[in-house]
């Protein structure tokens, strides 16, 4: 006949076995929850590559177009200026007899002032 040990053993086995069962469940759906983790984080860091490489890509061909911007501007501005100089000291050598020498400074710095609004105005352009 089975005695009151062999009860306790028996339902100690049960429960053992129980248990046993319920930790390979959930160490099967931590494992599952993991594993989805780990899917999503490397889709997250290959997604973040390609937007990484989208912004240098972007932002070399700005640098670049601003690169050509500052050239463009600088050489611009410095024609004007040569051109305006030009003009205005011709103009001056050509009226000379009729000026004295304030009217001469006057007219430079007019044109040193229209330089530098032209240098500004290629300043903002760069921008």
């Amino acid at each position: 006949m089975l005695q009151t040990k062999d009860i306790l053993y028996l339902v100690i086995s049960f429960c053992i076995v129980w248990i046993t069962v319920f930790l390979c469940w959930t160490f099967y759906y931590v494992m599952r929850l993991l594993r989805n983790a780990n899917q999503i984080t490397e889709e997250f860091r290959s997604r973040l590559q390609v937007l990484t490489e989208t912004i240098n890509y972007v932002r070399g061909k700005v640098e670049h177009m601003s690169g050509l911007m500052t050239v463009l501007s600088g050489g611009l501005s410095e024609y004007v200026k040569k051109t305006v100089t030009k003009k205005a000291k011709q103009w001056v050598d050509e009226g000379a007899d009729k000026f004295d020498e304030t009217a001469k400074d006057a007219v430079e710095k007019a044109v040193e002032a229209t330089a530098a609004k032209m240098k500004k105005a290629a300043h903002k352009l760069r921008k």
